[in-house]
């Protein structure tokens, strides 16, 4: 919704401009009038519709992304601390608490209703004000319109077929020809309704300025127009300047939704009455409208490249990039991502705008290659069929400490410590408790020699630690997972390494061509669902192994290279 706000703002914007540079100094107020309220409608339509592409798309694979290579193990998730190494009773788990949030959204949505509401009443209040004057008035009816005498003192002013007028001053002297003419010009061309569909707009529309400035602009045009039907009636364009300004000098009542003759901009007026433009320029003008409309459509309209290629800039404006993310994850984890939940387009605009220092910390962004991206929309829009999980590396479970091993601890004489990532004196146990650690591990780091014991280094997390290192800091992806109907679970490590030896006899880092594509591809047509289960030396170059658990086993499925 936000992003089709954003696109009609900016189309809005360039037509009005267009108007005020180009249109609203000649001539052709018919054409501006249809302008004005075709621009509005243009606007809003663009962003729904669906044109072939115009332009190229945008690409980011130019893009240049810091990758952080990580050694992905194929058997089950690494273990820490090692089962073996643990000194202590059972552990207790603690469970994480999840952050709260405010919703936004909800009070976004709020405010919105709360400001149709607002401009809504106002516009009734409005109505009624005119039905007031018509009911409490004397209501004359003319051959083409009706003729509304009030008590206010007001010039001649319009709405819908009703004429209103000051009572005294009409029956003292009546109304001057061409004013008439001038105001029976709007009954005729039914100006109010253009009013009208302004209103009803700036009451959905009601945080776009634009709209009141689209009124305004419509309000000015029918005025020209107005001024043209006075002097096409053969009457000398100096006289009725000087009526108009006598007019005008008043500080009398003007209606919000009337198109009165006193209106701000009088000097405009005045200045239009004698302008002319020529046949030839008016249609170079209107000709030169159509490469503008162009330009909106291929750049706004829903094009095969724009549902595949999102406009990066408005989606910046629209929310930060762990956003995108955090309104992605499984109400069960923090560290699980439901694909079918995720603005891929959008992450993926806003991700390619932080720096590099920014995408260090947040939240690693499932893959960036454009062949492998247009495979994971694919399998969203599969989301009936195949249910895909990002999986981020997630934190360990927390462990407590029992008395007994902690004095066991204590006492040591050949336990050396690591804190928090830091080597420490074993004297520093003394300011801690058994509570003050949410991980320990115990290992061997010296045999037991002759005279000599065995000598220990306890490696210890304490809670604040534990919350910097696995909650807060940046989550890494880790594999991506799809479920399917038959029960079948398929799962991808996000990286794949090997390790080869070369013609030198030099081992070197060898990543799969196009890894992620490919198994991607796997996943989407359920390829590996008859392949047996992989028991034999494979070449690495030509395939790799996905997980897959069929029947509650789990097995290692060959996937090989087109």
């Amino acid at each position: 919704m936000i992003l089709f706000l954003i696109k009609s703002g900016i189309c809005l914007a360039a037509l009005l401009l267009f108007y005020h540079l180009v249109l609203r100094k000649e001539n052709m107020f018919s054409f501006n009038r249809y302008f004005l309220l075709g621009s509005m409608v243009f606007s809003l339509l663009v962003p729904v519709l669906t044109f072939p592409s115009f332009f190229p798309s945008i690409d980011g694979s130019g893009q240049k992304v810091l990758v952080e290579f990580q050694k992905v193990f194929l058997e089950n998730d690494i273990q820490y601390p090692n089962e073996e190494s643990r000194v202590l009773d059972p552990k207790v788990v603690k469970p994480m608490e999840k952050s709260s949030s405010v919703d936004w959204y909800w009070i976004l949505g709020l405010v919105y209703m709360l400001g149709v509401l607002f401009f809504l009443m106002r516009f009734i209040f409005q109505i009624m004000g005119l039905a007031k004057l018509i009911r409490n008035g004397s209501v004359v009816d003319k051959e083409k319109y009706k003729l509304v005498q009030v008590s206010q003192e007001t010039l001649p002013f319009t709405f819908l077929n009703y004429l209103f007028v000051n009572e005294i001053t009409y029956l003292r002297s009546g109304i001057e020809p061409a004013i008439l003419k001038h105001e029976l010009t709007h009954i005729r061309e039914k100006h109010s309704l253009d009013i009208l569909f302004v209103e009803v707009l700036k009451i959905i529309f009601w945080f776009n300025p634009l709209f009141l400035l689209y009124k305004k602009a419509i309000q000015l045009n029918h005025e020209f127009l107005a001024d043209r039907a006075v002097i096409a009636g053969s009457l000398e364009v100096f006289q009725y300047q000087k009526l108009l300004i006598s007019k005008v000098l008043g500080e009398e009542f003007v209606y919000n939704l009337s198109s009165p003759i006193n209106y701000s901009v009088t000097k405009n007026r005045l200045i239009m009455m004698r302008k002319h433009t020529s046949k030839r320029k008016s249609l170079f003008l209107k000709v030169g409208l159509i490469p503008v409309l162009t330009l909106l459509l291929g750049a706004f309209s829903q094009s095969a490249a724009n549902q595949e290629k999102t406009f990066s800039l408005t989606h910046f404006f629209v929310k930060d990039f762990e956003t995108y993310i955090s309104e992605a994850l499984s109400e069960k984890s923090d560290f699980v991502l439901e694909l079918e939940k995720l603005d891929i387009l959008g992450a993926k605009a806003v991700y390619l705008m932080l720096t590099e220092e920014e995408k260090s910390r947040y939240t690693e962004f499932p893959i960036l290659e454009d062949e492998a991206l247009s495979e994971l929309l694919k399998l969203q829009k599969a989301k009936d069929s195949i249910k895909v999980r990002i999986n981020f590396s997630s934190p360990p479970e927390k462990m407590s400490i029992s008395e007994e091993v902690w004095d066991n601890w204590l006492k040591s004489k050949n336990l050396e410590v690591i804190l928090d990532e830091k080597e420490e004196d074993a004297s520093i146990l003394l300011n801690y408790s058994p509570e003050d650690f949410a991980l320990f591990e115990v290992r061997g780091v010296e045999k037991k020699k002759f005279l000599k014991p065995e000598k220990f280094r306890l490696t210890l997390t304490t809670h604040d630690h534990f919350q910097d290192k696995f909650i807060t800091s940046r989550k890494k992806i880790n594999t991506i997972s799809a479920a399917y109907p038959n029960g079948d679970i398929a799962e991808i490590p996000y990286y794949m390494r090997y390790v080869l030896m070369n013609s030198n006899g030099e081992l070197e880092e060898y990543y799969p061509e196009n890894y992620l594509q490919r198994a991607l591809e796997a996943i989407l047509t359920h390829e590996f669902e008859n392949s047996p289960s992989t028991k034999v030396i494979y070449d690495v170059r030509k395939s790799f192994l996905i997980h897959v658990t069929r029947n509650g086993q789990k097995e290692m499925v060959a996937i090989s290279y087109n």
